[in-house]
């Protein structure tokens, strides 16, 4: 939500709104500027704060994004102030600075809706919502972090691929003073009561959460989006929003092969029921780049695969005076399975996965294999919001916020989580109390049991395929061989599979290498 290059010493100049950003000397720091934003500027002598937060439902909703301007008469004023902002129930990012020790504080609301990365130097703090600007820096690799990530153990971590570079994790805080600069994860979430009991029905409840988690915010008339897949967690969030609202544009991804045709006709069954004006993408007319030579714009630590086709949805939202998207993140993580409820091989996960890691293991050396099997101790804690969640905005936000969409995700809404999570396991099992959710509004025909899911499984390995020469010829140099992470040979192999079989689980860790590939070529560039 901020961008700022800030030199210790402007800290000590008083700050200066101008065109759009707060200056301090010749440092400056820029809000994200959106209509769901706000920025507020809280100043007492000798220090201030400033925050970039979004709106809430009840907070006006259309005030000047870079405003107001606070000057907190007394110190019991500040600290009032300072805490209000600090158990602000939706994100935020906080910049604090004391004047005379040139001292600079940031830190991060829960929900890790666009995160920001920081770097520091000897005198010079930068921060951004996009990991890209810092592919502009000479960069070096953190090989343990590239391990992990290329064994398809990915974390969710102030640790990021580029050495010196941090997330700035839900809840976490940088501080930073002259000769010093200290990271502080919070505090773990603690763990939820056992399941409830079966006895009530549990449909209401649901309801009644799913229904705050959408009303948080102020609805802005006409300007919001849906990501509708045509899979219930979209579904889901389409419902609560029509119930309360109208003008609802719902936005997504065409599917090729046998799921086209049911997902297809959910979308229509959908669209017409609850009155959303639709459109679609093929899949097929935006397929995911392969190129491995260097982009014309920087490339960040991570990104949404399908990036082409959702581009295409976003600029179409902006295009048509749209700037916040509602999403289903978050629905794959309301209804868990506990150990006890599970046997010992549902509980290690899907096969697919479990084949997707052994074809990314083999590309490993000895070396990066040994860093991947190695316990990962730079992992953020236990969090309020799922972690797939939070890694998801880290994929997706940087090119969501480049479109001037603003993402929400209400599935992902702690308190929704909290109530999902402790749901007995009959309502949990299949997710049957969004099931009934979405039959009771969508009628049994949309979402009947076994019904065929749609995925991006098929998208991937005939592309690969078709492309397997061009991608071959183009790793006769490989940089993430050369910093001694993977063996080319077993790379060209993994890719031959691919082209004789046409395996999900072979282009998947293809994939998460060709991502790492480009972003090593371009910190060696």
């Amino acid at each position: 939500m901020i961008k700022a290059e800030v030199a210790l010493a402007d800290l000590s100049f008083e700050p200066v709104w101008r065109e759009g950003s707060l200056w301090l000397g010749t440092s400056r720091m820029t809000p994200y500027a959106h209509p769901m934003l706000e920025t507020v500027l809280v100043r007492a002598p000798g220090r201030w704060f400033m925050v970039v937060r979004e709106r809430q439902a009840d907070s006006g909703g259309h005030a000047n994004v870079h405003g107001p301007i606070v000057d907190a008469r007394d110190e019991a004023t500040y600290h009032a102030i300072h805490q209000a902002c600090l158990l602000w129930p939706l994100d935020y990012v906080m910049v604090e600075v004391a004047q005379a020790g040139r001292r600079v504080r940031v830190r991060a609301g829960m929900l890790g809706t666009a995160p920001v990365y920081c770097a520091v130097g000897d005198d010079r703090v930068t921060l951004s919502w996009d990991s890209a600007d810092f592919a502009r820096y000479p960069a070096l690799l953190d090989t343990e972090v590239a391990s992990h990530q290329l064994a398809l153990r990915t974390t969710y971590a102030a640790r990021q691929l580029y050495a010196g570079v941090v997330l700035l994790t839900e809840r976490a805080s940088l501080h930073v003073e002259p000769g010093r600069a200290r990271y502080r994860y919070p505090e773990a979430m603690e763990e939820g009561g056992p399941p409830a009991e079966d006895g009530e029905d549990r449909l209401p409840g649901f309801s009644e959460a799913l229904q705050r988690a959408v009303s948080l915010r102020p609805w802005p008339d006409g300007a919001a989006s849906l990501e509708l897949s045509g899979g219930m967690d979209s579904a889901t969030v389409a419902v609560a929003l029509a119930q309360r609202h109208r003008d609802i544009d719902s936005k997504g991804i065409l599917l090729d092969g046998e799921v086209r045709a049911p997902q297809a006709h959910r979308r229509q069954r959908i669209a017409e029921r609850l009155g959303l004006a639709d459109h679609t993408v093929d899949i097929t007319a935006f397929p995911p780049g392969l190129d491995l030579a260097l982009p014309a714009e920087p490339y960040g630590f991570c990104r949404e695969f399908y990036l082409e086709a959702c581009s295409a949805l976003w600029a179409s939202a902006r295009d048509n005076g749209r700037h916040t998207l509602f999403t289903g993140v978050g629905g794959d993580e309301l209804f868990p399975a506990y150990l006890n409820e599970v046997s010992e091989e549902t509980a290690r996960g899907p096969l697919w996965g479990r084949d997707a890691r052994s074809y990314a293991e083999a590309l490993l050396t000895p070396t990066a294999l040994a860093a991947a099997h190695g316990r990962p101790l730079f992992d953020a804690p236990l969090s309020p919001v799922p972690v797939t969640s939070l890694l998801a905005n880290a994929c997706r936000a940087p090119d969501l916020l480049k479109h001037g969409q603003w993402p929400v995700h209400p599935l992902s809404d702690p308190r929704l989580a909290y109530f999902c999570h402790r749901l007995p396991r009959s309502s949990r099992e299949g997710r049957e109390v969004m099931r009934r959710y979405l039959e009771s509004h969508l009628g049994g025909d949309v979402f009947p049991k076994g019904y065929l899911k749609e995925t991006f499984a098929n998208v991937l390995p005939p592309l690969l395929a078709r492309h397997a020469g061009r991608l071959a010829a183009q790793l006769g140099e490989c940089a993430l061989a050369d910093l001694g992470l993977v063996k080319r040979e077993a790379v060209l192999a993994l890719l031959q599979t691919i082209a004789e079989t046409h395996s999900h689980p072979a282009a998947s860790a293809f994939a998460s290498f060709l991502w790492l590939e480009r972003v090593a070529r371009q910190a060696s560039a």
